[in-house]
């Protein structure tokens, strides 16, 4: 089972991140998932920005909309028979709007996932998928750590129990929205011991059986570790597959 964590929205820079998820899909069947925040009204304009890279790559895949709708505008409807999925993304946008929809099905995600489905998260719906998720905040203790715009309507450093895919905490936007001092904040009050910050146009590729890792695109990954009474920074470029701890 493979996870494909992407910094950013989608762009010509990802095309071999693209390519990997549809091969990875044409392998399992044509049914592709994309789970976007709003209804059908407010998003679907959307659906194309993440449907077409995937359609002009395989034009038998069957795209299959999750309007992650809030409570009070009805229930959210998953595709029916989800183990027949062949792929699953999970868009860009609010973080806390993406988490708590998918929070109910979190437990029918994984089950996917560890079934072998790919996993393509994009910016927010990279960032869900920890045991912890860092959906938003600009402050650590009424000290500014990042621009107050990306606080995503939270002051104060907001981590919440994520999908659980995965065990370390994701970041993304990290070079365009300066998103590394968020990290080293959460790393101080948060029950993680690792935030993975990804830069705009770049993908963590993550095979969650064996934990081993690569980094596609054209930035870099930094991993951010607490260990005892300090804290590691590694800066991981686009490279080949090495072990890592996911």
């Amino acid at each position: 089972m493979t996870l494909y964590l992407v910094g950013g929205n989608p762009s010509q820079a990802l095309a071999s991140v693209l390519d990997a998820f549809v091969e990875e899909v044409r392998d399992r069947g044509d049914r592709v998932a994309i789970a976007m925040l709003g209804s059908a009204e407010e998003s679907a304009s959307f659906l194309d920005n993440y449907a077409d890279p995937i359609i002009s790559r395989y034009p038998e895949a069957l795209i299959e909309p999750i309007w992650l709708t809030e409570e009070d505008e009805g229930p959210i409807v998953w595709p029916v028979n989800p183990e027949g999925l062949a792929g699953l993304v999970v868009a860009g946008g609010w973080t806390p709007g993406y988490l708590e929809a998918l929070s109910g099905w979190r437990e029918m995600i994984s089950t996917q996932v560890r079934r072998g489905i790919p996993y393509l998260g994009w910016s927010a719906g990279a960032m869900v998928v920890g045991r912890h998720a860092i959906v938003g905040g600009w402050k650590h203790r009424g000290r500014q750590v990042v621009p107050e715009i990306v606080g995503e309507g939270s002051t104060e450093l907001d981590i919440r129990e994520g999908l659980g895919l995965i065990g370390p905490s994701i970041e993304t936007h990290a070079d365009t929205q300066y998103l590394i001092g968020r990290a080293l904040a959460a790393l101080q009050v948060g029950p993680m011991s690792t935030v993975v910050a990804i830069d705009e146009d770049t993908a963590l590729i993550i095979d969650a059986t064996s934990g081993r890792t690569k980094v596609a695109g054209r930035g870099k990954v930094t991993w951010v570790t607490a260990e005892a009474d300090r804290l590691l920074v590694r800066f991981e470029p686009r490279n080949p597959v090495e072990e890592r701890d996911s």
